[in-house]
């Protein structure tokens, strides 16, 4: 989930867009539970259908620097796949724009053409205005032996006071991951969040992967619904 589910959360994973409303809602312990038509995780389609779970807490070490650490289940309904994880990211802020981080996540896949394993790596975000962002990271997938890389760029923006549309393109690039080499996917989505109150939300969402480099595997689209509490 996070990449994606990190990394959507997404995802990945893979979270909606809850940057412009994180600023109205204190910052600390947030959970997500969803369910989805289906799950793509870097250009792979590892279920039809899934229901998930994650739990997230920020710490502030100081005015520039933040850890996050969460875990997370997601399952598929028929119980042929399963994936749990946890993970840990470190923030600093160099400008009021400029975030540079790094990540360690463990992933462990149940039924999954994917191996488990820890995936380990580097990424920056720049705050372009108050609507726009970007994220560029790469990351080596150890489970896997292979590197990802991706870029996206985020555009968000409020409705009304509690209701926030999001939508999120990227492009990925891997090397000799699962015998794929190159530019592999194009990937977004469109989200919607609806804030209930300051600590609960809604977002329906529309998630998309078109393939690049597998011309045997069809492009996915996805949709789901998240529910949000931020203690």
């Amino acid at each position: 989930m996070k990449n994606a589910i990190s990394s959507c959360l997404a995802a990945s994973l893979c979270l909606p867009a809850w940057a412009e409303i994180e600023n109205d809602i204190p910052l600390g312990i947030e959970a997500v539970t969803g369910f989805r038509t289906g799950y793509v995780y870097r250009g792979f389609e590892l279920a039809e259908t899934s229901l998930d779970f994650q739990i997230e807490a920020e710490i502030a070490l100081s005015n520039f620097d933040t850890i996050s650490v969460g875990s997370w289940y997601l399952g598929e309904g028929d119980g042929n796949f399963s994936e749990t994880g946890a993970f840990v990211d470190y923030r600093h802020e160099l400008d009021v724009k400029t975030v540079v981080g790094s990540s360690l996540t463990y992933r462990h896949f149940g039924s999954s053409i994917l191996e488990s394993g820890l995936d380990f790596g580097f990424f920056v975000t720049y705050q372009a205005s108050d609507d726009w962002d970007g994220k560029a990271g790469t990351y080596y997938d150890f489970g896997n032996e292979a590197f990802y890389t991706a870029l996206d760029i985020r555009w968000s923006k409020s409705i009304s006071d509690s209701t926030f549309i999001a939508l999120e393109n990227g492009i990925s690039y891997v090397n000799d991951y699962l015998a794929r080499d190159g530019f592999n996917d194009l990937y977004g989505r469109f989200s919607l969040t609806y804030a209930v109150s300051d600590s609960v939300a809604f977002t329906p969402f529309i998630g998309w992967s078109i393939q690049l480099v597998d011309n045997t595997v069809s492009d996915f689209i996805q949709g789901g619904l998240l529910f949000e509490v931020i203690f």
